[in-house]
């Protein structure tokens, strides 16, 4: 099986529980759409999480706006700057948090690794979105709008799976019947109707498999 999960935002509680709700097996694929970081209390479990997974199964981590911001702040010298500011108030303080006395170089240094986007057989899968007014949307003037685009559209043939912009669970739904499928739920808003779920969305059944947020209050 092929499975996509979107915008963990440092819930590894319900990361971990998803992950076992599954039953991911040795031969399953496992693609993440990013924003594995910020908002929810365990930004680097998530990303250990993600490393042991990674012996178990076929994964694929895709970059997310959120690791961008924190590749960005990590290379600044004259903190606070316009860039540092803007990951801190969009919950880069719980990341923090998370690696309180531990160095993050290495978590870095494999972050900034991350593809921007993948393409299958029978699916395009991305963070945000794909720009297609754009030369060569898949190019270096495309990623901008892989890891940060809201509300281009998209009419290519091939479906694209991304995460990004937190939707109700009802809308989720009825977008699994077109060619954009958005599987954000936002895990980590837990006061928002039709929200605060964790999907996994199944490339080969179509189905949506769902974890509520179980983390501690944060």
């Amino acid at each position: 099986m092929r499975y996509a999960i979107a915008d963990i935002h440092g819930c590894c509680k319900t990361f971990k529980a998803l992950i076992k709700k599954l039953e991911i097996k040795e031969l399953d694929h496992l693609y993440l759409l990013g924003d594995y970081i910020d908002r929810g209390p365990d930004s680097k479990g998530v990303l250990d999480t993600i490393k042991e997974l990674d012996c178990k199964c076929k994964v694929v981590a895709l970059m997310g706006n959120h690791e961008d911001m924190w590749l960005s702040a990590s290379i600044k010298t004259d903190y606070p700057t316009i860039c540092d500011a803007l990951w801190i108030q969009n919950g880069g303080q719980a990341t923090l948090k998370s690696f309180l006395g531990i160095d993050p170089t290495l978590y870095l240094s494999d972050i900034g690794k991350l593809p921007k986007f993948i393409e299958l057989d029978d699916f395009y899968i991305v963070h945000a979105e794909f720009d297609f007014s754009l030369p060569d949307p898949f190019g270096k003037a495309g990623e901008y709008s892989m890891l940060w685009g809201r509300g281009n559209p998209y009419h290519e043939k091939k479906p694209v799976i991304c995460g990004h912009t937190s939707l109700p669970i009802e809308q989720i739904k009825k977008g699994l019947k077109t060619n954009k499928i958005n599987i954000d739920n936002g895990c980590c808003y837990l006061n928002r109707i039709g929200q605060g779920h964790l999907l996994a969305y199944g490339l080969d059944d179509g189905r949506l498999y769902r974890q509520q947020n179980i983390e501690d209050p944060y």
